[in-house]
Protein backbone atom coordinates (compact mmCIF):
# COMPACT_ATOMS: atom_id res chain seq x y z
CA UNK A 1 0.00 0.00 0.00
CA UNK A 2 2.71 2.68 0.75
CA UNK A 3 4.40 1.92 -2.48
CA UNK A 4 1.34 2.30 -4.31
CA UNK A 5 0.29 5.44 -3.16
CA UNK A 6 4.54 6.43 -3.68
CA UNK A 7 4.07 5.33 -7.71
CA UNK A 8 6.69 3.88 -9.15
CA UNK A 9 8.71 7.32 -10.55
CA UNK A 10 11.72 8.63 -9.75
CA UNK A 11 11.42 10.80 -6.65
CA UNK A 12 10.86 14.53 -8.28
CA UNK A 13 7.07 12.80 -9.44
CA UNK A 14 5.72 11.38 -6.22
CA UNK A 15 2.93 14.06 -5.09
CA UNK A 16 3.16 16.20 -0.88
CA UNK A 17 0.05 12.87 -0.63
CA UNK A 18 2.07 10.35 -1.53
CA UNK A 19 4.83 11.00 0.30
CA UNK A 20 2.33 11.41 3.47
CA UNK A 21 0.57 7.94 2.72
CA UNK A 22 4.13 6.69 1.49
CA UNK A 23 5.93 7.53 5.37
CA UNK A 24 2.80 6.42 7.20
CA UNK A 25 2.23 2.89 5.29
CA UNK A 26 6.07 1.97 5.77
CA UNK A 27 5.74 2.64 9.43
CA UNK A 28 3.06 0.22 9.68
CA UNK A 29 4.82 -2.39 8.04
CA UNK A 30 7.83 -1.58 9.55
CA UNK A 31 5.76 -2.50 13.01
CA UNK A 32 4.04 -5.61 12.11
CA UNK A 33 7.37 -7.26 10.25
CA UNK A 34 9.16 -6.40 13.17
CA UNK A 35 6.06 -8.07 15.33
CA UNK A 36 6.62 -11.01 12.62
CA UNK A 37 10.12 -11.57 13.16
CA UNK A 38 9.75 -11.59 17.50
CA UNK A 39 7.13 -14.60 16.59
CA UNK A 40 8.68 -16.55 13.99
CA UNK A 41 12.79 -15.74 12.98
CA UNK A 42 13.20 -18.52 10.41
CA UNK A 43 11.00 -17.13 8.33
CA UNK A 44 13.38 -15.32 5.42
CA UNK A 45 10.09 -13.69 3.73
CA UNK A 46 10.35 -11.03 6.70
CA UNK A 47 13.17 -10.05 6.06
CA UNK A 48 12.57 -9.54 2.22
CA UNK A 49 9.87 -7.58 2.79
CA UNK A 50 11.87 -5.63 5.35
CA UNK A 51 14.31 -5.10 2.99
CA UNK A 52 11.28 -3.29 0.43
CA UNK A 53 10.78 -1.11 3.72
CA UNK A 54 14.31 -0.34 4.59
CA UNK A 55 14.63 0.94 0.78
CA UNK A 56 11.68 2.97 1.39
CA UNK A 57 12.47 4.54 4.59
CA UNK A 58 16.06 5.25 4.23
CA UNK A 59 17.84 6.31 7.38
CA UNK A 60 21.23 4.41 6.74
CA UNK A 61 22.69 1.20 4.72
CA UNK A 62 23.21 -0.76 8.26
CA UNK A 63 18.99 -0.69 8.78
CA UNK A 64 19.05 -2.60 5.29
CA UNK A 65 22.32 -4.61 5.72
CA UNK A 66 20.60 -6.03 8.87
CA UNK A 67 17.65 -7.71 7.59
CA UNK A 68 20.04 -8.79 4.45
CA UNK A 69 22.42 -10.72 7.07
CA UNK A 70 19.47 -11.83 8.65
CA UNK A 71 17.94 -13.19 5.36
CA UNK A 72 21.34 -15.06 4.33
CA UNK A 73 22.13 -16.29 7.27
CA UNK A 74 18.61 -18.57 6.93
CA UNK A 75 19.36 -19.42 3.44
CA UNK A 76 23.15 -18.76 2.25
CA UNK A 77 21.79 -19.50 -1.69
CA UNK A 78 18.65 -16.57 -1.06
CA UNK A 79 18.84 -15.00 -4.39
CA UNK A 80 15.96 -12.68 -3.51
CA UNK A 81 17.97 -11.19 -0.86
CA UNK A 82 21.05 -10.59 -2.90
CA UNK A 83 18.66 -9.13 -5.62
CA UNK A 84 17.13 -7.04 -3.36
CA UNK A 85 20.31 -5.76 -2.03
CA UNK A 86 21.60 -4.88 -5.78
CA UNK A 87 18.32 -3.22 -6.36
CA UNK A 88 19.20 -0.89 -3.27
CA UNK A 89 22.40 0.08 -4.67
CA UNK A 90 21.46 1.01 -7.72
CA UNK A 91 22.23 4.58 -8.59
CA UNK A 92 18.64 5.62 -7.88
CA UNK A 93 18.32 4.88 -4.34
CA UNK A 94 21.31 4.36 -2.65
CA UNK A 95 24.33 3.51 -4.22
CA UNK A 96 26.62 3.61 -7.72
CA UNK A 97 28.13 1.28 -10.61
CA UNK A 98 30.88 0.67 -7.88
CA UNK A 99 28.33 -0.51 -5.21
CA UNK A 100 26.58 -2.61 -7.12
CA UNK A 101 29.70 -4.01 -8.84
CA UNK A 102 31.42 -4.36 -5.13
CA UNK A 103 28.47 -6.58 -3.95
CA UNK A 104 28.26 -8.16 -7.20
CA UNK A 105 31.68 -9.49 -6.53
CA UNK A 106 30.89 -10.47 -3.21
CA UNK A 107 28.04 -12.76 -4.28
CA UNK A 108 31.14 -14.43 -6.79
CA UNK A 109 33.82 -14.59 -3.67
CA UNK A 110 31.89 -15.38 -0.73
CA UNK A 111 32.26 -19.11 -0.30
CA UNK A 112 29.54 -19.03 1.70
CA UNK A 113 26.98 -18.33 -0.61
CA UNK A 114 25.61 -20.80 -2.97
CA UNK A 115 22.76 -21.30 -5.80
CA UNK A 116 22.67 -18.32 -8.20
CA UNK A 117 23.93 -16.46 -5.86
CA UNK A 118 27.20 -15.55 -7.94
CA UNK A 119 24.68 -14.61 -11.17
CA UNK A 120 23.95 -11.71 -8.99
CA UNK A 121 27.20 -10.13 -10.60
CA UNK A 122 26.29 -10.85 -14.22
CA UNK A 123 22.51 -9.23 -12.46
CA UNK A 124 24.44 -5.98 -11.29
CA UNK A 125 26.19 -5.32 -15.16
CA UNK A 126 22.69 -5.88 -16.35
CA UNK A 127 20.55 -3.83 -14.64
CA UNK A 128 23.50 -1.01 -15.01
CA UNK A 129 23.22 -1.21 -18.78
CA UNK A 130 20.08 -1.39 -18.97
CA UNK A 131 18.76 1.46 -16.64
CA UNK A 132 21.74 4.02 -17.10
CA UNK A 133 23.19 3.19 -20.23
CA UNK A 134 21.80 5.33 -22.99
CA UNK A 135 20.36 2.63 -25.79
CA UNK A 136 22.32 3.68 -28.48
CA UNK A 137 25.44 2.95 -26.38
CA UNK A 138 24.24 -0.86 -24.81
CA UNK A 139 26.16 -2.81 -27.11
CA UNK A 140 29.48 -1.62 -26.08
CA UNK A 141 28.98 -1.95 -22.96
CA UNK A 142 29.59 -5.65 -23.24
CA UNK A 143 33.00 -4.54 -24.85
CA UNK A 144 34.71 -2.75 -21.56
CA UNK A 145 37.14 -3.93 -20.14
CA UNK A 146 36.07 -4.72 -16.61
CA UNK A 147 32.99 -6.22 -17.98
CA UNK A 148 33.79 -9.73 -19.47
CA UNK A 149 35.80 -10.83 -16.92
CA UNK A 150 33.29 -10.34 -14.10
CA UNK A 151 30.64 -12.24 -16.01
CA UNK A 152 33.03 -15.24 -16.73
CA UNK A 153 34.05 -15.07 -13.10
CA UNK A 154 30.46 -15.29 -11.98
CA UNK A 155 29.21 -18.37 -14.49
CA UNK A 156 32.61 -20.26 -13.86
CA UNK A 157 31.65 -20.12 -9.82
CA UNK A 158 28.01 -20.75 -10.93
CA UNK A 159 28.97 -23.71 -12.70
CA UNK A 160 31.38 -24.98 -10.30
CA UNK A 161 28.57 -24.80 -7.72
CA UNK A 162 25.59 -26.36 -10.03
CA UNK A 163 27.52 -28.73 -11.85
CA UNK A 164 23.83 -30.46 -13.03
CA UNK A 165 22.45 -27.21 -14.40
CA UNK A 166 22.51 -26.79 -18.56
CA UNK A 167 19.76 -24.60 -18.88
CA UNK A 168 22.08 -21.01 -18.01
CA UNK A 169 24.63 -22.14 -21.08
CA UNK A 170 22.21 -20.08 -23.42
CA UNK A 171 22.65 -16.73 -21.16
CA UNK A 172 26.37 -17.04 -20.38
CA UNK A 173 26.60 -17.55 -24.92
CA UNK A 174 24.62 -14.60 -25.25
CA UNK A 175 27.35 -12.61 -23.01
CA UNK A 176 29.95 -13.94 -24.52
CA UNK A 177 29.13 -13.02 -28.04
CA UNK A 178 28.27 -9.85 -26.71
CA UNK A 179 31.68 -8.93 -25.89
CA UNK A 180 33.33 -10.71 -28.61
CA UNK A 181 34.59 -13.68 -26.66
CA UNK A 182 34.65 -16.17 -29.45
CA UNK A 183 37.07 -18.80 -27.99
CA UNK A 184 34.57 -19.11 -24.81
CA UNK A 185 31.43 -19.04 -27.34
CA UNK A 186 33.02 -21.69 -29.51
CA UNK A 187 33.04 -23.60 -26.34
CA UNK A 188 29.71 -22.99 -25.54
CA UNK A 189 28.00 -23.47 -28.95
CA UNK A 190 27.79 -27.48 -28.92
CA UNK A 191 26.25 -26.62 -25.38
CA UNK A 192 23.13 -25.38 -27.08
CA UNK A 193 20.41 -26.20 -29.02
CA UNK A 194 17.13 -25.36 -31.19
CA UNK A 195 15.25 -24.18 -27.53
CA UNK A 196 18.15 -21.15 -27.21
CA UNK A 197 17.53 -20.07 -30.85
CA UNK A 198 15.14 -16.89 -29.50
CA UNK A 199 17.54 -15.82 -26.82
CA UNK A 200 19.99 -14.41 -29.98
CA UNK A 201 16.84 -13.09 -32.33
CA UNK A 202 15.78 -16.09 -34.21
CA UNK A 203 17.50 -19.62 -36.06
CA UNK A 204 18.61 -16.97 -38.25
CA UNK A 205 20.32 -14.96 -35.80
CA UNK A 206 21.70 -17.51 -34.07
CA UNK A 207 23.19 -19.05 -37.38
CA UNK A 208 24.75 -16.07 -37.75
CA UNK A 209 26.32 -15.92 -34.22
CA UNK A 210 27.61 -19.63 -34.60
CA UNK A 211 29.24 -18.51 -38.56
CA UNK A 212 31.31 -15.53 -36.65
CA UNK A 213 32.69 -17.66 -34.04
CA UNK A 214 33.86 -20.01 -36.29
CA UNK A 215 35.45 -17.59 -38.51
CA UNK A 216 36.95 -15.80 -35.40
CA UNK A 217 38.46 -19.21 -33.90
CA UNK A 218 41.10 -18.89 -31.95
CA UNK A 219 41.25 -15.45 -31.77
CA UNK A 220 40.37 -14.92 -27.57
CA UNK A 221 38.96 -11.53 -28.87
CA UNK A 222 37.77 -9.43 -31.43
CA UNK A 223 36.12 -6.14 -30.71
CA UNK A 224 33.88 -5.89 -33.29
CA UNK A 225 30.58 -8.17 -34.33
CA UNK A 226 30.21 -7.96 -37.82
Amino acid sequence: MAWHARGNGWAYTVTDKGWEHFDERLATAQEALEHAWKLNPQDPEIAHRMMTVMLGQGGGRDRMELWFDRAMALAPNDYEACSQKLYYLEPKWYGSREAMLDFGRECVQNKNWAGKVPLVLVDAHWNYCRGYIDKSEQTNYWKQPDVWPDIKSAYDRFFQLNTNTTGFYEYYAWYAYQAGQWDTLNKLIPKLGPQTYYRFGGKDEFDKMVRLAKEHAGNPKIEENK
